[in-house]
């Protein structure tokens, strides 16, 4: 970290003004070996947010602005509210009911449920109320485009009436609407309509504005009447309309109606429908039953078909009909006993034996019984299942020579179905238009109306504007409201710095001291004695060391404690310097040295502003031989050394004859000499410099003394040139002890007497017993 800023300082001294060119090397090298315990460190911590009590501040000091602002706008507000003339408020309270449309639409007839959208309703009442159309009818009716009232027009610089030539004539006919004042009545009284709704109701209030109370009352009246009026004429005009319409429509549909009628019939009797409907019910019954007969039909061919197929695989014994018959089972029995009994006579006899012949015959006459009675149930079989097979074919064809016919009566009944529908749909239109009609007869008929009158309006005894009161509490308001704008823009635009506070918090450095203002000469409100010739300018001389004023003394002991106390060690070589000329930076030194050697320090004040040198005439010496001819070697220190007059230990060694190259003078190795002579006769040696932005003089002599401090004129300094001027301080190496805030006028707000401001002590009692803090600010 020491490097970096070891080379931060000599890169500040490398970029020093063209007017020191001429500085030597060795000073260079001395401001950048200084340790870095003597180097001030920027405080970069963030800004405080402004308090409350600033922003007060801020209106206080500008307090002037903020009550010249209140009173013009005041003022203004008063005149103009007090020359208005008194206008009177006519007020009528209406009743406006949405209504559903009572005319014929779309929907209706499709029987949706009609809807209304109450807000539109309102918004486009609260329209109609204030429209051009209904405005004329109150003005001709009132006959208000007679009255100069209304038929006045605005110019560029307020309202005023109209030429005498083009005033309306009083006759009572209809007037002319092409006039300009005919216009500007209409113009004019729209403008002082208002239309005020209730809220959460269906009432609205409806003002009008009037110079006259009987003519404000009457609008108002007639206004509400017209509107009545003129919401009855447009139902009334579009029931006729609806009722013409519904007429024309009605004619329409019936004649759409008599020719679907007349297709309808001549298709049917083309089609021998008549009684469409109950034939195709018939053949629809018929085709049913065909279905179940097919049904049962195939049912039994599949029965027949089982025992069939026994048949055929020449199972006859496994048939039902041969199993259930008891003729056939008998014949079995009897036939499996007679071929036991041959069987039991073969044994014991030849087949030809008669007993075998004779059993053998019956045998054979069984046998051929038995075969008789299953063919005859095989026959049966085979006959029902032939049977049934013919039944099912014929059911079968009967089902499709059904299902023909219905298909026929189906496709001719289509056509007849569309015919009937659009029969059907032309009769509900009609009537349902018929019924219209008569309804919009009927309600063409009546004089309902969903708007009524309320509350009529009455003459009213006061007058509604102007309201004097509050145009006076709002004049107020803006004036103030005006006036701390204005105070806190002017805090905007003003650069400069003007309490210890903005020095603290703008430059981040510390405030040594409030210097007050006084006379050049030290007499005036400060005292009579002084020393003839000190530094000029505006306000910004200070008081020589013998300055015996109370707050002078005061100030100047404070800013000596604060040096004394700025630092460990005290800086004893101290270089006393500004950022632009006129700043009080000499007679600051010179009563500065006064405020040091009344401690009893032998002190000695440097004139290094080789450019308009000035130390020997605020202390009263001459400036030969001076600070100059010793540099030149022409003249020993010692010889230049003046003691000042009636200040005791205060010595001046005055510039000198002014030599052509300054910068160069300083920069030699024999000022750094000089100067170290000087620390080690002196306590204390006080450098007065030339201004930081207009040479290279004082950065110079800042690598050459142990502190700066900045002197910088209050109210009048702006803040971003002393900022320059600090950092050129910093670029040369110094380290800044403070700055002292000169020129303070005590008269100012935020500028107490007696200890009241940051100099000041509330127990000060004699020279050096001030317990000052490091800043100069208790």
């Amino acid at each position: 970290m020491s490097e970096s800023i070891d080379a931060q300082q000599k890169r500040g001294l490398m970029q020093r003004d063209q007017g020191s060119s001429g500085e030597s090397l060795h000073a260079i090298e001395r401001a950048a070996s200084r340790p870095l315990q003597d180097l001030e460190i920027l405080d970069v911590s963030p800004e405080e947010v402004p308090h409350l009590l600033d922003y007060w501040q801020v209106v206080l000091k500008r307090r002037w602005t903020v009550l010249v602002c209140l009173v013009v706008v005041f003022t203004t507000v008063a005149i103009g509210t007090l020359k208005k003339r008194p206008v009177y408020e006519g007020k009528v309270l209406l009743e406006i009911n949405p209504e559903e449309p009572q005319v014929l639409n779309f929907r209706e007839v499709s029987q949706e449920a009609p809807t209304v959208d109450v807000d539109s309703y309102r918004e486009t009442q609260y329209k109609v109320l204030r429209s051009r159309t209904l405005a004329e009818k109150v003005v001709n009716d009132l006959h208000l485009y007679q009255s100069p009232e209304f038929y006045r027009y605005r110019g560029l610089f307020g309202l005023y009436e109209s030429d005498p030539e083009k005033i309306p004539s009083s006759d009572p006919g209809p007037p002319d609407t092409s006039t300009d004042a005919y216009r500007n009545s209409v113009t004019h009284f729209l403008a002082s309509v208002d239309v005020n709704p209730v809220r959460r109701s269906n009432l609205v209030e409806v003002t009008f504005d009037s110079y006259s109370s009987k003519v404000a009352a009457l609008a108002a009246n007639k206004l509400a009447d017209d509107y009545v009026e003129q919401n009855l004429e447009v139902k009334w005009d579009a029931a006729e309309k609806a009722s013409q319409w519904l007429q024309g429509k009605n004619v329409e549909i019936k004649a759409k109606l008599e020719k679907a009628e007349d297709e309808l019939q001549a298709y049917a009797q083309a089609n021998s429908i008549v009684y469409i409907t109950e034939k195709q019910n018939m053949a629809t019954a018929r085709l049913e039953e065909l279905l179940e007969a097919y049904t049962k039909a195939q049912s039994e061919r599949f029965e027949k078909e089982s025992l069939y197929s026994l048949v055929e695989a020449g199972k006859i014994q496994d048939l039902p009909g041969v199993l259930s018959n008891r003729l056939v089972q008998d014949l079995e029995i009897r036939l499996a006993d007679t071929e036991r009994e041959y069987a039991q006579v073969t044994t014991w006899v030849k087949p030809d034996y008669p007993k075998a012949q004779q059993v053998k015959k019956q045998i054979d006459a069984l046998q051929a019984q038995l075969d008789k009675h299953k063919k005859a149930v095989v026959d049966n079989i085979v006959d029902e299942y032939r049977s049934a097979t013919a039944k099912e074919q014929y059911f079968a064809q009967a089902v499709e020579d059904q299902k023909r016919e219905v298909n026929e009566i189906a496709a001719r009944s289509i056509q007849y179905n569309i015919l009937k529908r659009e029969v059907d749909s032309n009769r509900q239109l009609y009537e349902g238009l018929l019924q219209r009609m008569k309804e919009a007869q009927a309600s063409a008929g009546l004089r309902a109306s969903n708007i009524r009158v309320v509350d009529a309006a009455e003459t009213p005894k006061y007058p509604a504007k102007p309201k004097v009161l509050l145009d006076l509490i709002l004049g107020v308001m803006l004036g103030l409201g005006l006036g701390v704008g204005m105070a806190f823009f002017q805090e905007y635009l003003d650069k400069t710095l003007k309490t210890s506070d903005e020095v603290e918090r703008l430059l981040r450095l510390p405030s040594l001291g409030v210097l007050p203002r006084f006379s050049s000469n030290g007499a005036g409100e400060l005292g009579e004695q002084g020393i003839e010739g000190a530094e000029p300018g505006p306000g910004t001389a200070i008081a020589p060391a013998i300055q015996t004023h109370a707050e002078v003394l005061k100030a100047f002991r404070s800013l000596r404690t604060s040096i004394l106390l700025s630092a460990s060690p005290v800086p004893r070589v101290v270089l006393i310097t500004s950022a632009l000329p006129g700043e009080g930076k000499t007679t600051t030194a010179v009563n500065l040295g006064a405020a040091l050697a009344s401690l009893g320090s032998k002190v000695v004040i440097v004139d290094c502003d080789m450019r308009r040198p000035s130390c020997h005439r605020s202390v009263g010496v001459k400036n030969s031989p001076g600070f100059v001819q010793c540099l030149t070697g022409h003249v020993e220190l010692a010889e230049a050394v003046l003691p000042a007059p009636v200040v005791p230990n205060l010595s001046v060694i005055p510039c000198g004859p002014i030599p052509p190259n300054p910068a160069e003078v300083l920069s030699s190795s024999l000022a750094a000499e000089l100067l170290r002579k000087l620390r080690a006769e002196f306590d204390y040696v006080l450098v007065d410099s030339p201004p930081l932005l207009s040479v290279a003089d004082s950065r110079i002599l800042a690598t050459m003394t142990d502190a700066a401090v900045l002197v910088t004129r209050a109210f009048e300094t702006p803040y971003d040139l002393v900022c320059r001027a600090r950092s050129l301080l910093y670029s040369a190496g110094a380290r800044i002890l403070g700055v002292a805030l000169n020129d303070v006028d005590l008269r100012r707000e935020g500028y107490g007497h007696n200890g009241s401001y940051g100099y000041g002590y509330t127990g000060y009692r004699a020279p050096g017993s001030e317990g000052s803090s490091r800043h100069g600010n208790t």
